[in-house]
Order: structure tokens, then C-alpha cells, then sequence
């Protein structure tokens, strides 16, 4: 049986995350600990308000 890395949990952890529609702001791994940091509902994205339009409109 293949073994499965830290990383490789992770990433499945993260997966499950972002398919039940949570956002991740974040992942550390420190040792064989895993702490993933969830977006908050109400944080703002830096992109919201910057006109991103290109050329003439």
C-alpha cells in the first residue's frame, strides 16, 4: 500500500473543504499537523473595487 504523505492530506482536506463551498484562506503544515484557515463570510476581496476593465469600453 502506498503511503500517504502529509501534503497529500492536506490537499484532500483542502479539496473537501472547497467542495462543500468553503473558502481557505490558508494552509500550514507544521510536523504531522494540518491547520487550515477558513475565509470569513464577511472579508472584503482586494480586487472588489478596482475597475478591471482593459481598452475602451
Amino acid at each position: 500500500m502506498a503511503r500517504t504523505t502529509i501534503e497529500d492530506k492536506a490537499l484532500r482536506a483542502l479539496a473537501a473543504f472547497e467542495r462543500a463551498g468553503r473558502s481557505v484562506s490558508r494552509v500550514t503544515l507544521d510536523g504531522r499537523k494540518i491547520e487550515l484557515v477558513l475565509k470569513s463570510r464577511d472579508e472584503a476581496d482586494e480586487f472588489e473595487r478596482i475597475d478591471m476593465r482593459h481598452g475602451k469600453t
